[in-house]
């Protein structure tokens, strides 16, 4: 691929990234401040006080002032009750405390106005009630219990939504968030989802909030939202897509049990619905996203004929997942049974012809699926390397010696968080050239230079990881059963001066067949992440392998 070629894809595929809803488009439809109030609300509904700390500081740092806050936590006592309600204004107001502590004093905004109800609070309440839902109908339970449709007029829709620090629209996505993380509300939830569209919300800001519900409570629960927002709007989802050289981009989500992942399809050229194709999945590198690497190959695969999905790990760039940065060997091997999954019921994709592809780490992560995932047919990684082997020992062994000390320091940070002390993070690369020690060579010194540089630097991709992981990590072998593959095929492409080639050596050694080591002269683990010359080598060679075996 041309130069010019490649930052377009990459600008294409940073674009797309966090910008689209479920399957839903690409614009940027709520802001940062709106998408903090989906986090807070559904977080404080479930009662999870440790993440809805999170949540808080995320809407503060995104510029919500203290009394818009406080606003959500009121309104939605009448939602998620009040035991939750209380619990969530002390934890705003210990945040506060904390953060003054250390300097950052937060803004806090706008207190309400009061209020005159120039009619009866009865009246200016229904009048709020009719306004938001577009009816003057009193529901059944209202009816039979009269008392209570008198506290939703006078209290909820007179008492707090008359309040001026939040406008309606606001307090309708606080309230979808709500209850789209409850259950037993499936009602209000459809009834609210309407307030939301009479108010002013557009399809593609409610799909928003399904996406975020999606990720940041559960797949189930955003599908369930998504599923109403179908009936809503009876659109089956607005399927906006990015082309770039005739290969269409489409954002979906899918469960790895409660987890939503998040990927990137792409379509060929002259893609025709009913027509069955063979399908790839693409995992990411350790400390990669979706946009990256993963993004580069699916689309020159798809390019070649293919439908192509790279997808965010569990815990990373766009999926969901608590604590954020987690590398779960175990999640992220059912990442890739997940992502088959999704495939093998696509209406697009023929289910007997899927075949997989992991780059560094996920080439480790996808050769371990395959040992026991059956539906993958045929077998591929690029710069492979066994991340549980390298956490243990390092690249070539250097850190071996240090392995218990290094397990001891998990011990003891798992010893300090349970006492309370927040998550101890870690980096993949190194953050700045300062960073990177003298004679530093290989991945060290070039794992800087994709992540941390425009060359392959992608928000989504934070360059860290909960340095607990490492007992998960150290765990874990991803090669000690690569014979289980065969006689499904296998290629392993790694580049000739790759400082990890020793990782395909060893699985090419302990694989069945058939198998190959496609060797890229000149090219180094990094280089066939993202450099023209190497990775047109290894894309014609992928090519080839998936043409003949998924036939």
């Amino acid at each position: 691929m041309k130069i010019f070629e490649k930052k377009i894809i990459t600008m294409l595929l940073v674009l797309i990234s966090g910008h689209c809803a479920t399957v839903y488009g690409q614009e940027k439809v709520l802001d940062a401040r709106q998408e903090s109030i989906v986090f807070i609300a559904s977080q404080m509904a479930l009662g999870e006080q440790e993440v809805v700390k999170t949540a808080v500081v995320q809407g503060l740092d995104a510029g919500l002032s203290v009394n818009e806050i406080k606003e959500v936590m009121i309104q939605l006592y009448a939602y998620a009750g009040f035991p939750r309600s209380l619990n969530a204004i002390a934890t705003l107001e210990n945040i506060i405390k904390e953060r003054k502590s250390k300097g950052i004093n937060d803004r806090e905004g706008k207190a309400a106005s009061a209020v005159v109800f120039d009619s009866s609070k009865f009246q200016y309440g229904k009048d709020v009630q009719t306004k938001l839902t577009g009816s003057t109908a009193t529901g059944a339970p209202q009816r039979f219990a009269p008392v209570i449709d008198t506290f939703l007029k006078e209290h909820l829709f007179a008492d707090v939504f008359s309040r001026d620090v939040l406008d309606y629209q606001t307090r309708e996505i606080a309230t979808i968030a709500a209850l789209a993380s409850m259950t037993g509300v499936e009602g209000q939830l459809r009834s609210h989802l309407n307030v939301g569209k009479n108010v002013g919300l557009t399809e593609a800001q409610l799909r928003r909030i399904a996406f975020l519900i999606a990720v940041k409570v559960g797949w189930q629960q955003g599908n369930a939202v998504t599923g109403n927002l179908d009936s809503m709007f009876k659109s089956g989802g607005t399927r906006l897509m990015a082309t770039v050289n005739g290969v269409t981009v489409e954002k979906v989500t899918f469960p790895n049990r409660k987890i939503a992942i998040v990927a990137n399809v792409f379509y060929p050229a002259g893609f025709e619905k009913g027509r069955k194709y063979p399908a790839i999945l693409i995992g990411h590198p350790a400390g990669g996203v979706k946009e990256q690497t993963a993004g580069i190959y699916a689309q020159q695969l798809s390019e070649k004929g293919f439908i192509t999905l790279a997808f965010d790990a569990s815990y990373q760039g766009e999926s969901g997942g608590e604590p954020r940065f987690l590398e779960d060997p175990a999640i992220r091997v059912e990442d890739f049974r997940a992502a088959t999954d999704y495939l093998s019921i696509h209406t697009s994709v023929d289910p007997e012809r899927i075949g997989v592809l992991g780059i560094c780490a996920g080439g480790g992560f996808a050769i371990k699926a395959a040992e026991t995932e059956h539906r993958l047919k045929a077998v591929a990684t690029v710069s492979m390397v066994d991340l549980g082997q390298l956490r243990r020992e390092g690249l070539a062994g250097v850190l071996k010696p240090q392995m218990q000390q290094r397990l001891d320091a998990v011990a003891q940070q798992r010893t300090r968080e349970a006492n309370g002390e927040p998550i101890r993070y870690v980096n993949y690369v190194f953050n700045t050239p300062d960073e990177i020690p003298a004679g530093a060579t290989g991945m060290y010194k070039e794992g800087y230079d994709y992540y941390r540089t425009p060359r392959g630097q992608h928000p989504n991709s934070q360059n860290k990881y909960v340095f607990t992981s490492l007992d998960k990590l150290m765990n874990f072998t991803a090669l000690d059963h690569v014979e289980m593959i065969a006689p499904r095929p296998l290629l392993l492409i790694a580049g000739k001066n790759a400082d990890s080639r020793y990782f395909s050596d060893k699985a090419y050694a302990s694989a069945g067949g058939p198998k190959e080591l496609f060797e890229v002269t000149g090219a180094s683990h990094i280089d066939l992440y993202d450099r023209p010359a190497y990775v047109s080598q290894a894309v014609a060679r992928l090519s080839e392998f998936f043409n003949k075996h998924l036939k």
